[in-house]
């Protein structure tokens, strides 16, 4: 057991590698990770499978049945070569991996050094300089490859079972994902034993995961102190089921936005079918923001009475600045905390259309904003010259 992976458990945080984020983070990074990218690192994936150096894979580390074939492997020692190409191979997958997000949580501090062409140029073949130099190079190999290996098994098991969940969307719960995910672990009608926990799934799904499991005591910038689980395990496989269930078990759930189609977790206490994340089709604003300004301009005024209050508000604070009741930039001011609020308020369900109307109402924005209004009531009408003339003509 080396620990290759570490991740600390804090209530609804978790620390991965050394990053900090909420609990089933990891599993949407994985779950966005384009397809065509999980087919690219499947060729490699293969590609690693042809070398010489996979008889060195001690990947499982528990039993799994049936085992990973390796058909392909030749049965043969590595030659120098052999060693040449699979480091280009490896290094290819590392650059991939960097650039995905998961892959830049996991291995964005890791990189592999250069192989020593010299010594192996050098080296006899099977001397004791050329078995040396193979070692040293099985932890790399091994590393890389359980990861894409893992990578690839684990993104496919969370298509399959979104597939099961998508059309429980709507009222979607942990308590689902939790019958769906036991589903999707026994497809039979065999009952959850602690004897089937300890038997491998056939194929390449594991159950069961070893690890490493400290509980440590931390403290919090509140100054109090928490126990904190402090976990170390060897598979990939391992640490996203880990921050998918203990996710769930939080009530953080994977959710595809009907946007983007990416996924994003649910942590509120409502259901959203839009992210808060950047939109591809205009990154300045939120697929919710998108999706909501669409849904507006297909609504007629009239039937939104939020919509009115929005409007109404912005008429005022426009008569208000050409009154000088306020300048331009207390204007600017109050017109992006009037945008922020209706976002809100036409996101989620933060306020009644009553509600938001007395949000909006002048002495409410200016009070948040600590904007005294300098009211001058209606400007009098400008005489013009020629209507002076006139009335002193009448005199």
């Amino acid at each position: 057991m080396q620990g290759l992976y570490l991740m600390i458990i804090n209530d609804n945080k978790v620390t991965v590698m050394g990053r900090k984020q909420l609990l089933g983070e990891l599993t949407v990074m994985l779950m966005n990770t384009p397809q065509e990218i999980v087919d690219e690192l499947l060729d490699l994936q293969f590609a690693l499978e042809r070398s010489p150096l996979i008889h060195m894979c001690k990947y499982p580390y528990i039993s799994c049945d049936p085992p990973i074939t390796t058909i392909f492997a030749p049965n043969r020692w590595a030659t120098a070569d052999d060693l040449k190409q699979t480091d280009d191979l490896l290094r290819s997958i590392l650059e991939i991996l960097h650039n995905t997000e998961i892959g830049s949580v996991l291995f964005g501090r890791f990189s592999m050094p250069q192989i020593d062409n010299v010594l192996l140029d050098k080296a006899r073949y099977l001397s004791d300089e050329y078995m040396s130099s193979l070692a040293s190079y099985q932890s790399y190999f091994n590393m890389i490859y359980m990861a894409i290996y893992d990578i690839v098994v684990m993104h496919e098991c969370f298509y399959e079972l979104e597939l099961m969940v998508s059309p429980m969307y709507n009222s979607l719960s942990a308590s689902d994902f939790c019958e769906q995910y036991q589903d999707f672990m026994f497809p039979d009608d065999e009952k959850w034993s602690t004897e089937r926990l300890a038997l491998p799934l056939e194929g390449e799904f594991q159950l069961g995961e070893p690890m490493i499991t400290q509980y440590i005591p931390v403290s919090k910038e509140d100054g109090k102190w928490y126990f904190a689980e402090f976990l170390r395990m060897d598979t990939l496989q391992g640490l996203i089921k880990t921050d998918f269930v203990k996710g769930v078990m939080k009530g953080h759930l994977p959710h595809r936005c009907e946007h983007c189609g990416r996924y994003f977790l649910m942590t509120k206490g409502y259901h959203t079918r839009f992210c808060d994340m950047p939109s591809p089709e205009n990154p300045k604003r939120t697929c919710k923001q998108m999706a909501y300004a669409k849904r507006r301009e297909k609504e007629k005024p009239s039937e939104d009475p939020k919509v009115q209050s929005y409007k109404r508000c912005l008429d005022r604070l426009n008569k208000s600045c050409t009154r000088g009741s306020i300048t331009p930039k207390q204007k600017q001011r109050l017109v992006a905390l009037v945008e922020e609020l209706y976002l809100k308020a036409t996101t989620t369900p933060a306020f009644t259309n009553e509600e938001f109307e007395k949000m909006l109402q002048s002495k409410q924005l200016y009070a948040q904003l600590g904007i005294a209004s300098r009211s001058r009531g209606r400007p009098q009408k400008q005489q013009t010259e020629q209507t002076q003339q006139t009335t002193s003509k009448q005199k």
